[in-house]
């Protein structure tokens, strides 16, 4: 792997509460407010930055609060090329408490199909050889499952070997196998949802045999190289095209966890991290690379809101799993 890109057509402002409690229907009063530029493919560009790997995140912007994102995102060093379109980027408010977090999440974001030969164009102008990009996040309104499958091929099929990472819930199993990723990220609960046409029987974030078939399923069906699944505070399942599979203990943070905000991002960010490592002397395996996905995901959930993992926290986790 040559290098990384980041792509999401809807990115989000994310607006982080911290309160002692939250109680739907009363005055709620909260001991801090933290504002980020945000969205799957940021902060997934922000946790590589966090170990000094430059990855340029690729975005569509509505141009009412265009400024608004630009102006927090630019202190977080991270290369950005965007195009600006109508409308507003969402915005996204998370209240966390020590019982738990609380999202709200507003999808008002829409643009027209005639827009992604240009977004791909400006992407493929960036490309070289063997490298990855990844497409994070949901799609905006007025974009099909159809339209963004066709975008991701013209960018896939415009540079020799480029490898495709999807974490995007939107897509069912049949468009994540027109697309034949180099590696697919679901969580537990976007796993279940493809895996809900599949004749399997289910499985818990908990049970690790049953996340294990999971992945396998999903590798084998979706004609992924790599599947992994996120199952939170449990760990992750993984299998791969060659017949590798296992799953990876997470350490335990439980009681000092900030925010699981972005946790998953940063999560493949690690696993990104950890095939850009790879060369002739050393190679990469889908363990490895899941442990330190594990790694980077688990430290991620000791900051507040979404701000990436800190590099000192990811390598001392990194040795703590087994």
């Amino acid at each position: 792997m040559n290098g990384i890109i980041t792509v999401s057509l809807s990115p989000v402002i994310d607006i982080h509460y911290s309160a002692d409690n939250f109680i739907v229907g009363k005055d709620n009063i909260v001991k801090s407010r933290h504002v980020f530029a945000a969205g799957k493919a940021m902060n997934v560009s922000r946790g590589l930055h966090a170990v000094g790997i430059s990855a340029e995140t690729h975005i569509l912007l509505g141009e009412e609060n265009a400024s608004e994102y630009l102006r927090l995102a630019s202190d977080y060093a991270v290369p950005i090329s965007c195009i600006t379109t109508d409308g507003a980027v969402r915005e996204n408010i998370s209240v966390n408490t020590p019982k738990g977090e609380t999202r709200i999440c507003l999808n008002n974001y829409s643009i027209t199909p005639n827009i992604l030969p240009v977004f791909a164009a400006k992407i493929i102008s960036k490309l070289s050889e063997n490298m990855a990009v990844v497409f994070s996040g949901s799609l905006p309104k007025g974009i099909t499952c159809a339209d963004f499958v066709k975008f991701v091929l013209t960018i896939k099929n415009a540079v020799p070997n480029t490898k495709i990472v999807l974490d995007c819930p939107t897509l069912n199993s049949e468009h994540i196998k027109k697309i034949q990723p180099f590696l697919i990220k679901p969580n537990y609960e976007e796993a279940l949802k493809l895996l809900n046409n599949l004749n399997f029987a289910g499985f818990t974030a908990e049970d690790k045999k049953d996340a294990e078939n999971a992945a396998k399923t999903l590798c084998i069906h979706t004609e992924s190289s790599y599947c992994v699944i996120s199952c939170g505070a449990s760990g992750a399942a993984f299998a791969s095209k060659n017949g590798d599979s296992g799953y990876i203990n997470a350490p335990k943070i439980n009681n000092i966890a900030c925010s699981t905000v972005g946790a998953g991002d940063s999560m493949l960010a690690g696993m990104l991290f950890s095939f850009l490592k790879e060369n002739s002397l050393h190679r990469c395996t889908i363990s490895e690379a899941v442990k330190w996905g594990v790694a980077f995901g688990s430290a991620a959930c000791l900051n507040k809101g979404t701000e990436p993992p800190i590099a000192a926290n990811i390598f001392k986790l990194y040795r703590e799993i087994n």
